[in-house]
């Protein structure tokens, strides 16, 4: 506990103002036509998976029919991604990170048919965001799932955050668990971002490091890392990348700019009994009906496992 304070005594990291965030599953009212959703948490029958299939994805704010977009996006994880897996546990276990919701997809997320069905949603609402846009994370319902909340960072003029929430997770051959902290991101943006960034990136690392946490964190979502200064940040924050592919780009084709290819998202982890695989880039060229690009961004995508010896 106390090297993040030191480290923020000697870097002025300014500390992020922290809001708890509801864990919102959908509920059948009789009296409504629809589903409702309650913010309640996870309740019933949940339980501590061995493997947890992990998803992130930029859906892209700015482009026209956000709503249509994010449906697609939605469609294409239901239909092709989610359960393309061998491995029916990870399939029916999964976590997925998404950046760059607005109003409008917001809305579709919680009236998608699969998410209402299979997940839970954080945020419930838009509140916390601190800005028009923001991010969200679905934890499927079958897991256990606490302790969700938002860090808006005070340092951003972008209205940027993360959002926390703690899974528990089986290790393998056994019935002991660990907690399991995941964090949903967006990195400041542009180059004007780029002292903004790493001071991000280190607040999350801290959290992901908190007593209580006790088999590791990750986090996932656009780190925004388009020049040389940014190549290291996971680095110095202590953080593990697990993409093993330098050409594993997410972003510069859909449609193609005059700006270099990069890997913007990505995907880091910490803690000596976390097994993250290899990140599996996903998405590309996927477009809605009217021939539009589902999203700018491809997304990633990979599978958690606790080891039962530390590395």
């Amino acid at each position: 506990m106390l090297l993040p304070l030191l480290r923020r005594m000697f870097t002025n990291l300014p500390p992020p103002r922290l809001l708890p965030v509801d864990i919102s599953s959908p509920v059948h009212s009789p009296q409504l036509e629809d589903n409702v959703w309650s913010t309640n948490g996870t309740s019933g029958n949940t339980h501590a998976p061995a493997t947890l299939r992990l998803v992130t994805w930029n859906v892209d704010f700015m482009a026209r029919d956000s709503r249509g977009r994010v449906s697609c996006i939605l469609d294409h994880l239901q239909k092709t991604v989610l359960t393309a897996s061998a491995d029916v546990s990870a399939a029916s276990s999964s976590c997925i990170l998404l950046q760059e919701l607005d109003a409008d997809s917001f809305d579709e997320l919680l009236t998608h048919t699969w998410v209402r069905e299979h997940y839970t949603v954080m945020p419930p609402n838009r509140e916390s965001w601190g800005s028009y846009y923001g991010v969200a994370t679905l934890v499927s319902r079958n897991i256990r799932a606490n302790n969700a909340h938002m860090a808006q960072f005070t340092n951003s003029i972008m209205g940027r955050t993360a959002l926390f929430v703690d899974v528990e997770m089986t290790l393998p051959d056994s019935e002991e668990t660990r907690v399991v902290r995941i964090a949903n991101t967006h990195l400041e943006s542009l180059p004007m971002g780029e002292s903004n960034r790493p001071v991000q990136l280190q607040i999350i690392a801290d959290k992901l490091r908190e007593e209580g946490v006790t088999g590791g964190g990750l986090v996932g979502g656009d780190m925004n890392m388009i020049g040389p200064a940014d190549q290291d940040i996971h680095v110095r924050a202590g953080l593990q990348d697990a993409c093993d592919d330098p050409c594993a780009f997410t972003w510069g084709f859909q449609p193609p700019t005059e700006f270099p290819a990069g890997r913007l998202d990505r995907v880091f982890y910490v803690g000596d009994q976390l097994e993250v695989a290899p990140v599996e880039v996903i998405g590309k060229g996927l477009k809605v009906e009217g021939g539009g690009w589902a999203s700018d961004h491809y997304g990633l995508m990979t599978t958690i496992t606790l080891r039962s010896h530390p590395a």
